[in-house]
């Protein structure tokens, strides 16, 4: 114990800043690409990852949310919570499960890891009302804080994925109270100091559900930018002991994603998408438009932003089965590429030995790798059947890939909806690259499929009713 002790006082005075392996929110940084660097020199190969919890998974709930991934210690791990109500940290170079902590509810959206108080810390919200920090590197708890006070009337509460900045934790909170004295539904914006939980103020921003906050900083001023699902985006001033919305926003349709920022320009741009198509791109200043285009069907989770020749291009999937690429600054089209389902994930943009690249999920079960710069197909991955027999479109949450960027050790990172967490490496033979099939052989199969009923089922059936 005493040796334990004197190892983890010297990772704390020793360990390398945290610059390149904190994961501050929901997709890591503002700009959404859910990408983070290991040069740690360990070998990431192929790894499934299964947790057998034994609770019942209902409709409605994320199987697997969205990862954050980190360098923790010198090693990479990813941190992932679900329908299970527990938190997992994953060792991707060991292929073993660090620690993990059980919950009173659902884990419905990322963890975010950051650094307070000479530590490594995760913090995730849970269904449970409650917000959790507990130490990165053995998931000692550092604290917890229940944000709404449970009473027999109390129906959903969803929190969202953290925000870190500057010591303080800015998470979202929907809360539904069914009493006939009190029914309401009230979404709540909460400022948190990251060392203990203290509540330092929180503000209404909805009557309904919220997505996770996203922060920048403007003239040296920092912002968030919270959309409700009914569609309003406010954009608040926290930097001063009140925040103060500065401008807010109607979108066309219901929300369903976070809204995404540029981060390397002056007058920067904000992209959401909505539930029946429309991606908008909104000056971070003013509030105002500054263009709009439409997918051909709902785009319900978050976009990215990666930058391509020196100009930055936004990427979304699309319920059309498409994943688009536009120009930032102007809307322009560049490319769309069709997949072989549903683009239900949020994009992740990184790069291999610099080339760029752009990853997203879809419901024909692949995950697809596309080369950023024209929508090609570089690799894919077939991730197995869901665990749920039926759950029609829009009735449940989706978990997202991300991306350790280790050169030619570079693995994704997903937890699919077949209730297995998976680390695929990119440029090595992978079991799953082997099953999957790409999105113009799932159509010639079709294809197949209808020739065989035209030209054998359907004769065969009409003879028989004839009787001749």
């Amino acid at each position: 114990m005493p040796r334990l002790v004197t190892l983890l006082a010297f990772w704390i005075i020793f360990a390398p800043p945290l610059e390149a392996s904190e994961w501050p929110s929901l997709r890591r940084g503002p700009d959404g690409r859910a990408s983070v660097a290991y040069n740690g020199g360990d070998e990431l190969n192929e790894w499934h990852y299964a947790y057998k919890s034994n609770r019942r998974y209902k409709t409605g709930l994320a199987v697997w949310a969205s990862p954050a991934l980190a360098v923790i210690a010198g090693r990479p791990v990813a941190f992932i919570g679900g329908y299970d109500q527990t938190m997992h940290a994953l060792d991707l170079a060991e292929k073993k499960a660090v620690w993990l902590k059980v919950t009173n509810g659902e884990i419905q959206s990322a963890p975010a890891v950051g650094r307070t108080g000479g530590l490594d810390v995760v913090f995730w919200g849970s269904a449970d009302r409650t917000v959790y920090a507990h130490v990165a590197y053995n998931g000692r708890r550092l604290w917890t804080r229940e944000l709404v006070e449970a009473s027999t009337t109390l129906g959903d509460v969803s929190l969202s994925s953290p925000l870190l900045h500057d010591g303080r934790l800015y998470i979202t909170c929907f809360a539904y109270d069914r009493s006939l004295s009190r029914n309401s539904q009230r979404g709540w914006l909460y400022s948190m100091d990251m060392r203990d939980g203290k509540v330092f103020w929180k503000i209404q921003v909805s009557s309904g559900f919220l997505s996770s906050p996203v922060g920048i900083e403007l003239d040296n001023r920092f912002h968030i930018a919270v959309a409700a699902r009914r569609g309003i985006l406010q954009f608040f001033d926290v930097s001063g002991d009140v925040p103060k919305k500065v401008w807010d926003y109607q979108m066309p349709h219901e929300v369903l994603g976070s809204p995404v920022i540029e981060t390397n320009k002056e007058n920067p741009l904000l992209f959401l998408g909505s539930k029946f198509g429309n991606l908008v791109a909104i000056d971070v200043r003013t509030g105002k438009e500054k263009w709009k285009r439409m997918a051909g069907n709902w785009v319900d989770n978050t976009a990215c932003i990666g930058e391509i020749d020196g100009r930055n291009v936004v990427f979304a999937g699309s319920h059309d089965y498409n994943v688009y690429a536009f120009n930032a600054s102007d809307g322009a089209f560049l490319w769309k590429k069709h997949l072989g389902g549903e683009v239900y994930s949020a994009p992740c943009f990184f790069h291999i030995e610099g080339r760029p690249y752009v990853a997203a999920a879809s419901l024909d079960n692949h995950l697809y790798v596309l080369d950023a710069s024209n929508g090609d197909v570089f690799t894919s991955f077939y991730t197995g059947k869901p665990i749920w027999d039926k759950v029609s479109k829009g009735e449940t949450l989706w978990g997202s890939p991300a991306v350790m960027e280790a050169g030619g050790e570079t693995v994704l990172v997903h937890g699919s909806f077949n209730d297995i967490v998976f680390s695929l490496p990119l440029l090595k033979e992978c079991s799953l690259t082997a099953l999957a099939r790409s999105p113009n052989s799932l159509w010639w199969t079709l294809i197949a499929v209808l020739l065989i009923f035209l030209c054998v089922v359907l004769p065969l059936v009409i003879r028989f009713r004839t009787g001749t």
